[in-house]
């Protein structure tokens, strides 16, 4: 008997003293400033591999003492993007060689590409003079149909005293932005940077292969570059299009991979090699990793209440009303407009899918559900120092706040997917996470 309760307590102690390495350890990891117990203790479950074992985990945390922790790479807003983390990248883009956008695939049917520019088949206004680089008058355009650089340009003022850029024409010279009858805006969101679709019922699919639904446009948006197999064929990663999911009428906003075959023919996009290859996400091959079941968390986490009984959330506020208002990922962004990037934009969305991102905060590469068959799936999560990143979550900007105020911390960790199409590396949310049991 005195033997057997030798044995249990030594069990007992080694299952003590392994606990407790667990959670300094996962101590370390916590990327945070000053932190608050309840939003600890969810960090710690999280991350903890120890939380699978319930009561023990609870009665080690109530007994541990809270740290400051501090986090493995910090990166500020106005550093986002830029080497801080040699996984946080700044995409695609060259612009000093003629790269028109930073995400957008161009439609090669108006854009083309020679020899090192992009060229977009625009308009001018009757009687448009054209200039050399001096701003020199060389004449007349006998034509209204004209090719245009928009990445080269010359700014000055010219005899009036009044600013103007020009612009670029293939073979000719420089023409006023005021003499192009089409505007910026009305060229980012036009046929230049759209793909016409077939006529016929197409869908639009997770990274995985299944499909998430109806697409429910002409056209699609293309990230530049993102293209892969799945099941032997070729896929195209569209964003910012429709679809109708199952079951409801209403359309909604996603992002998503769609069939190569379903773009009108003539359409396809035609990357750069060169840029292409620069947008290959980087790999921790040697690495060590760590396994976790996507789950795309929960957007209103909360993290406890107010002396009013209001409820605290992880991610976001409750407003006057009660409703709950998400956080931003950058400072001084309008609680209503066009430009949301919301914390909760890299959680688990509406139709129960979650991105994985080109960089921290940012782009995304790859859409995946979290519910459906073959899941949960699995996040290798590498262990790399580069490979986990905190941001400042900011209150957007309304009647109550500047929309620079620091609200909350975000974590995002690297690693990556096995998909179909290979292994899809990528950044994803700490909250989006559970710890393979």
């Amino acid at each position: 008997m005195k033997k057997i309760l030798r044995l249990f307590l030594f069990f007992a102690l080694a299952i003590n003293l392994y606990a407790s390495s667990l959670i300094l350890k996962a101590a370390k990891e916590i990327e945070r400033s000053k932190i608050s117990e309840p939003e600890l203790d969810s960090n710690l479950r999280d991350i903890n591999p120890c939380n699978a074992t319930g009561q023990m985990f609870e009665k080690l945390f109530k007994q541990s003492k809270i740290f400051d922790f501090k986090p493995e790479i910090y990166i500020p807003a106005d550093k986002r993007h830029q080497g801080l983390s040699r996984f946080d990248l700044l995409p695609f883009t060259d612009r000093q060689k003629g790269d028109p956008d930073r995400y957008r695939a161009v439609n090669p049917k108006y854009v083309k590409r020679e020899n090192g520019h992009y060229y977009f088949a625009l308009n001018v206004k009757a009687d448009t003079h054209y200039y050399d680089e001096n701003l020199k008058d060389r004449g007349v355009l006998s034509d209204t149909n004209v090719k245009v650089d928009l990445t080269e340009t010359i700014t000055a003022k010219p005899n009036d005293n009044k600013t103007e850029k020009y612009v670029y024409v293939k073979d000719k010279g420089y023409v006023p932005v005021s003499a192009l009858t089409q505007t910026s805006s009305e060229i980012r969101a036009g046929r230049w940077f759209h793909f016409p679709i077939k006529s016929g019922k197409h869908q639009l699919y997770d990274g995985t292969g299944i499909a998430r639904g109806k697409l429910a446009a002409d056209s699609v948006k293309l990230n530049y570059g993102q293209k892969k197999k799945i099941n032997g064929e070729n896929y195209y990663y569209a964003f910012s299009t429709k679809i109708i999911v199952y079951g409801d009428r209403e359309a909604i906003g996603a992002s998503g991979w769609i069939k190569a075959s379903a773009i009108q023919a003539g359409n396809d996009p035609q990357y750069d090699i060169e840029f292409v290859k620069k947008m290959q996400m980087p790999t921790a091959a040697d690495d060590r990793f760590t396994n976790y079941e996507i789950t795309g968390g929960n957007p209103q986490e909360t993290i406890g209440g107010d002396e009013n009984g209001k409820k605290k959330y992880k991610f976001g506020y409750a407003d006057e009303k009660g409703e709950f208002v998400a956080y931003k990922v950058l400072p001084g962004i309008p609680l209503d407009g066009n430009r949301s990037i919301a914390s909760t934009d890299y959680l688990k969305r509406g139709d129960n899918v979650v991105n994985l991102g080109f960089n921290v905060a940012g782009v995304s590469n790859d859409t995946f559900r979290v519910s459906s068959a073959n899941r949960p799936l699995i996040f290798h999560r590498s262990a790399d120092k580069d490979a986990t990143a905190v941001i400042d979550l900011f209150y957007p900007k309304d009647a109550n706040h500047d929309g620079e105020k620091i609200a909350g911390k975000m974590i995002f960790v690297y690693g990556y997917v096995n998909t179909p199409g290979g292994k899809r590396w990528g950044w994803i949310p700490l909250s989006a996470l559970k710890p393979k049991s």
